[in-house]
């Protein structure tokens, strides 16, 4: 029994460290999985057309840093990349603010009436946009707002709705009603309730909805390619789509498009990777 004890030891240390082993290796292959696109994209967006075809996997001989200044102006990025700050910055507020009440008044009901209200507003995640794009722009142009970054502001933040409703109705839920009762005994509305009690505990699950609405409509192209008929509206990914042609597309302008569009959104991205992480634990827990 004495020579047993340590050989069982033994056995579950080598278990655990090969468990660990295999973690961590997929842990890196992931990794890899996700920086090697991302590595390829900045290598190309250097390259001219022949380099690109000839080595198309290598470093270029020549770092040609006048594509990011074609793409900058052939592309007009000066003039789409404000757009799509404005239109993305604007639709992620309306959308996480109106998803953030509607969410709240759901988990505040009575669960018949309020488990069907969920269930319309999640729903909408099912309508695929290609179905919904010809009335859209047929109503867009009776009110006069085609070709307008209103047009593009206002679908996007519809379709934000069911997947903020979606996240942020069980976060909701979890928050405890003594709070808002102890509130709404000492005078304040609801709204008040909602603005200062329920909001600077629920950060982390706002942030979450934002950042996943705001990647979904940083890169959307569908909408903005049918409803923004002018070029002054239209948004990068559009843009970028100048430089793709019939018979020829310039893949090293296309790169250096897409690095300049992916940067603000990975900046974002990591600057709010805790909150990220909170919001999508925050209902994992109770108490």
């Amino acid at each position: 029994m004495t020579e047993a004890a340590p050989r069982r030891r033994a056995s579950r240390a080598r278990s655990k460290r090969n468990a660990a082993i295999l973690r961590h290796a997929f842990l890196v292959f992931a990794s890899l999985s996700v920086l090697a696109p991302i590595v390829y994209a900045v290598i190309a967006s250097f390259k001219d057309q022949a380099e690109f075809f000839a080595n198309p996997f290598g470093l270029p001989e020549t770092w040609r840093w006048e594509n990011y200044v074609r793409a900058w102006s052939e592309a007009k990025i000066s003039v789409t990349l404000p757009n799509s700050i404005i239109v993305t910055a604007l639709s992620v507020f309306f959308s996480t603010v109106l998803s953030g009440l509607a969410a709240y008044g759901i988990s505040r009901r009575e669960k018949p009436f309020a488990f069907a209200l969920y269930l319309v507003f999640v729903s909408g995640m099912l309508v695929p946009v290609q179905m919904i794009i010809l009335p859209l722009f047929v109503l867009l142009k009776s009110l006069g707002l085609l070709g307008s970054v209103l047009a593009v502001v206002l679908p996007y933040t519809a379709l934000g709705l069911p997947l903020g409703v979606l996240v942020l109705t069980p976060l909701f839920a979890t928050l405890p009603r003594d709070l808002s009762d102890a509130a709404r005994v000492d005078g304040a509305t609801e709204l008040q309730i909602f603005r200062r009690v329920v909001l600077p505990l629920m950060r982390p699950g706002l942030a979450s909805v934002a950042i996943l609405n705001g990647v979904w409509m940083w890169n959307e192209f569908f909408i903005p390619l049918i409803i923004s008929v002018k070029s002054s509206t239209q948004t990068l990914p559009v843009g970028i789509m100048s430089f793709v042609g019939v018979y020829s597309t310039e893949w090293g302008l296309v790169f250096a498009s897409v690095v300049v569009s992916a940067a603000p959104i990975v900046v974002a991205y990591l600057l709010m990777t805790r909150h990220f992480v909170a919001g999508l634990t925050a209902g994992a827990l109770k108490g």
